[in-house]
């Protein structure tokens, strides 16, 4: 299973963590996803540098916006906005919830209703991008389980659009519930509302963890303290045996094509995978069963949603242990390669959709294509 763990000891912020992530990638896959995010506001525009600090050298993601105007928006406006983004649908799903906890924290705060909330700094495109950014690029890693070590939080007071506020600001304070914090001995703010929302959603709460190190990354934030002003993360493979739940359901009163979109529907929305095989059922009428493969966490919610895109009335929810071999992609000559290994086997296989472009770029089969490639 692939795993992160954040290391918050100059605290955390919504930037800082997805300059940390990218900073593990390759500049292909930097580039892939900064040109991505560049296209998701026509008025917002995403950089990625290379830095030094305290001598620790990291990337730094800088989103600057053209437009002028109010920056208090609101939860309806802030998911519409989420909404409108050419991403897969878990990933902005996985930014409005994030969004959900800032509003909440936000209500309780002001004893307000969180539709009446006006979002002021959290709420500009800028820190909307930051938190869509992260849950776009965990997607794109394909992290499977988040852990954070404690949080530093920083300490004395911050000027805000509601005044002098202590650190950790009121909302800030209401996000981190339940989570492990230290004030530490920098006077400063160094957890924002949107880094410990981030946190809060993916990890939950600080957890020990028990991984092979594959990679590490280091995210810039913009202040200079004594000392390095960076979050590190720690990407790896962890025990290979994990809890999954399948889900399943018969059906025979759906077209393939209904089928087919239920499947997309799922994956879009989380789900490890989902697959259908024909059967026979009473009376021997031809039906379908639907498996949707899901984490313990998914399991309820992916369950309301084979409810909502099939005509079941029933899903079993069957926990299974899953045994998986570590993965990676690498490159070579432009061709992508998944390598595999664990349990005393090793596996590489070509990525195929780039087997297609050399056969179809030569005009020669995919065998041919395959032996061109060895």
């Amino acid at each position: 299973m692939k795993e992160l763990y954040i290391e918050c000891n100059m605290g955390v912020a919504g930037d800082m963590l997805s300059a940390a992530l990218l900073d593990t990638l390759s500049d292909n896959d930097r580039k892939i996803i900064t040109d991505r995010l560049n296209s998701l506001l026509p008025d917002v525009s995403v950089t990625l540098s290379k830095v030094k600090k305290n001598k620790i050298s990291a990337s730094k993601l800088d989103v600057s916006i053209t437009e002028c105007g109010h920056h208090h928006t609101d939860i309806a406006e802030i998911y519409g906005i989420i909404n409108g983004f050419d991403l897969p649908d878990n990933v902005k799903e996985n930014a409005k919830k994030v969004y959900s906890l800032i509003a909440n924290a936000e209500s309780k705060v002001h004893g307000t209703q969180v539709a009446d909330v006006h979002l002021h700094e959290v709420g500009a495109k800028d820190a909307i991008i930051d938190v869509t950014a992260f849950c776009y690029i965990l997607d794109y890693i394909n992290i499977e389980k988040v852990h954070c070590s404690s949080i530093v939080t920083g300490h004395g007071s911050i000027k805000t659009q509601h005044g002098i506020l202590s650190v950790p600001a009121p909302a800030t304070a209401e996000l981190l519930k339940g989570m492990q914090i230290i004030s530490g001995d920098i006077e400063g703010e160094l957890t924002t509302p949107t880094g410990a929302a981030i946190v809060k959603y993916f990890a939950g709460k600080s957890s020990p963890i028990n991984m092979i190190i594959e990679k590490t990354g280091y995210g810039a934030g913009t202040k200079d303290f004594a000392k390095p002003n960076v979050v590190r993360v720690f990407i790896g493979e962890s025990d290979s045996t994990e809890d999954i739940y399948e889900l399943r359901c018969q059906l025979d009163d759906m077209t393939g094509e209904e089928m087919g979109y239920a499947i997309t529907k799922l994956i879009d929305l989380g789900a490890k995978d989902a697959y259908v095989k024909p059967i026979v059922m009473k009376k021997s009428r031809p039906a379908f069963e639907f498996t949707v493969i899901t984490t313990p966490e998914k399991k309820d919610e992916l369950t309301a949603q084979i409810f909502k895109h099939t005509t079941t009335l029933g899903v079993r929810q069957v926990k299974c242990k899953r045994c998986t071999l570590s993965r990676e992609i690498t490159e070579n000559n432009c061709v992508h390669i998944k390598k595999s290994s664990g349990y005393g086997t090793e596996k590489s296989k070509i990525e195929f959709d780039d087997l297609a472009k050399i056969a179809d770029e030569k005009d020669i089969s995919l065998f041919e294509a395959r032996r061109l490639t060895e």
